[in-house]
């Protein structure tokens, strides 16, 4: 059983190396996530009966194109649910129409983000290419979240949680750490730390030689476990596979044990996880019901 998820995992991680190149291959110098995301500018559209939307965002690097989509509940005092994709994601609503449905798209509003760089492979390459884009990406994608978020709450949503799988279960968590403002945050096959998945998995061989000759630079980026740990962990409820090779379990169940979180364990890998959409659904099934309650 553990073999044939983690042989997954690296199956697919041997896949991706003939295919991208080298990740911030442009350079590592960048201000930190918080500084692009007090950067962002953005304007919604209109909320109406389309499901599908385009913004045009202003960042630290220039502009950037970004989407969502709303599926909306059937009365509008349902809470809202925020949907973040993983990297690399394409289509980027994959897991978002996985997970949500049965009976979940009845008990909220449901809206899944569109990152920049997510509407082709080829779009995306500019994203991995220098650390700058990467967070700008991450930054547009959590403000656009939250924004998309607040107006729902203002057309009489009561209640939101912030959901993501992977890459974007770390989005949830930087939400979580900048913003607060969601009554939930369900990071799904994710942590704080994503340095330490760049550089202590078998993702290190995508890193550019300059990005792996400065370890420290990408920790001080991309680790926010001292961030976390300060902060109130009590809206924080995760799902983490135990034979993850992506998120390696141990590693990422530690950063929660160390704020007095538990955790859900699926016995998956990361790509056999990431497809249990039924277990995913279960998990976050769970939590609206708890937010429900609380109502």
């Amino acid at each position: 059983m553990r073999w044939s998820h983690e042989a997954v995992d690296r199956l697919h991680v041997a896949l991706l190396r003939h295919i991208l190149p080298p990740v911030f291959r442009h350079g590592i110098d960048s201000p930190p996530l918080a500084a692009h995301l007090a950067a962002v500018r953005l304007t919604l559209p209109a909320l109406t009966a389309t499901r599908h939307y385009t913004v045009t965002t202003h960042t630290l690097i220039g502009e950037m194109a970004a989407g969502f989509q709303v599926r909306w509940g059937a009365q509008p005092d349902l809470p809202v649910i925020v949907f973040h994709h993983g990297i690399a994601e394409m289509p980027y609503d994959k897991s978002f129409r996985g997970i949500f449905r049965g009976s979940l798209p009845g008990q909220a509003h449901l809206v899944a983000i569109r990152a920049p760089f997510h509407r082709t492979w080829l779009d995306l390459l500019p994203g991995l290419g220098s650390m700058s884009h990467f967070l700008a990406m991450c930054a547009v994608a959590v403000q656009l979240g939250e924004s998309v978020r607040q107006a729902l709450l203002a057309r009489g949503a009561r209640g939101s949680m912030v959901v993501g799988t992977s890459f974007g279960g770390f989005l949830a968590l930087v939400h979580h750490l900048m913003f607060g403002t969601a009554d939930g945050y369900v990071p799904l096959l994710a942590g704080p730390d994503l340095a330490h998945v760049l550089l202590d998995t078998h993702y290190r061989h995508f890193l550019a030689s300059q990005a792996l000759a400065h370890p420290t630079m990408l920790q001080a980026l991309l680790d926010w476990r001292q961030a976390f740990k300060a902060s109130d962990p009590r809206r924080v409820l995760p799902l983490l596979a135990r034979y993850d090779r992506d998120m390696l379990y141990t590693h990422h169940a530690a950063c929660y044990a160390a704020s007095g979180i538990p955790v859900v364990t699926i016995a998956r890998g990361h790509i056999t996880g990431s497809l249990a959409f039924a277990a995913l659904r279960a998990h976050v099934l769970a939590c609206i019901q708890a937010l429900l309650q609380k109502r």
